[in-house]
């Protein structure tokens, strides 16, 4: 799939754009998986986890109702923590809020500040709806109005499902509030 075939939806995630120096390069596949800061790969694998392991739970009696409140607590728990230690990872120098976000690229307001059209960036994306971060390069293609919109070119394969996901639960929570709203009016 190209990045503009994936879907696209407006809601602010908390970014870090840091421009590539002159001489700095995006890193190969191998350089990448090693370059991965713990905190993003851990995250990342657990999100996975979460998205695998309680579905085949069957939750047809009292005690497996017990079972999965128990589970869901807990996994609250080390959802919590894990958002605490990725928001270690949010670099004040380089943040900025997602105006929108796919699975391909993501767009956001630069504030006024210079960036270029072919420039390459070191990404952070934090989902706090998912106890997430991903971690990847992007290359800036777009530059309207301080809007600048970033097409991901290195970017590991799971972290791209995690996005997908995100992007329809998202949708999924925006479509049910306007359908709340028509309902109350």
């Amino acid at each position: 799939m190209t990045n503009n075939q994936y879907f696209i939806v407006e809601h602010p995630l908390s970014l870090n754009v840091e421009t590539l120096k002159n001489d700095e390069k995006i890193p190969d596949e191998n350089e990448f998986e090693v370059e991965i800061p713990a905190p993003f790969r851990m995250a990342s694998d657990l999100a996975n986890i979460d998205s695998h392991s309680l579905q085949p739970l069957k939750l047809n009696n009292e005690t497996t109702q017990v079972l999965w409140g128990y589970l869901q607590a807990q996994n609250l728990k080390i959802n919590t923590l894990l958002s605490y230690v990725l928001s270690q990872q949010d670099d004040k120098q380089f943040h900025y809020v997602s105006t929108a976000f796919s699975a391909g690229k993501c767009l956001f307001d630069a504030k006024n500040q210079c960036f270029e059209i072919a420039q390459n960036v070191r990404l952070k994306i934090f989902i706090p709806e998912e106890s997430a971060a991903i971690y990847c390069y992007a290359q800036v293609t777009n530059i309207d109005n301080n809007i600048i919109e970033l097409n991901y070119q290195m970017i590991r394969e799971e972290d791209r499902e995690l996005l997908i996901r995100t992007t329809l639960h998202i949708q999924s929570k925006q479509l049910k509030a306007r359908a709340q709203q028509r309902a109350s009016i």
